[in-house]
């Protein structure tokens, strides 16, 4: 779906990828060149960065979207993160935030992350 809802659709299975921690679909969600904020730049640097995170579990990942604005063949999406984990040491934290997805277009391949960043927010 080459409009909002396939953007829709797409966060969607983020989402989805992020509560399984399927580190190599996530990976490949973004495109080849895709920045995950700072922290990871391409898909073996973002596989790698979220390996680090193997010993978390996802109790839950939702977001909400509060804006998409797209072009014809890329869209900045805008919303709310909620992520509840349990950490290595047995506790289990809440995390919340805003993110700004920018996706792009891949002919035959569809909706890709170009860049996923996200700021905690109180």
């Amino acid at each position: 779906m080459h409009n909002n809802k396939g953007v829709q659709s797409a966060m969607n299975q983020y989402d989805h990828y992020i509560q399984t921690m399927d580190v190599d679909s996530i990976a490949l969600l973004f495109t080849p060149n895709g920045d995950l904020g700072t922290m990871a730049h391409g898909r073996d640097s973002i596989r790698k960065f979220l390996d680090k995170f193997k010993n978390f579990k996802v109790l839950s990942q939702t977001s909400t979207t509060d804006s998409i604005k797209s072009t014809s063949d890329s869209a900045i999406q805008k919303g709310i993160y909620h992520q509840t984990v349990v950490i290595p040491v047995n506790d289990t934290v809440s995390v919340k935030g805003e993110y700004t997805a920018t996706w792009v277009w891949l002919h035959n391949k569809g909706w890709h992350l170009k860049k996923m960043e996200t700021n905690p927010i109180k």
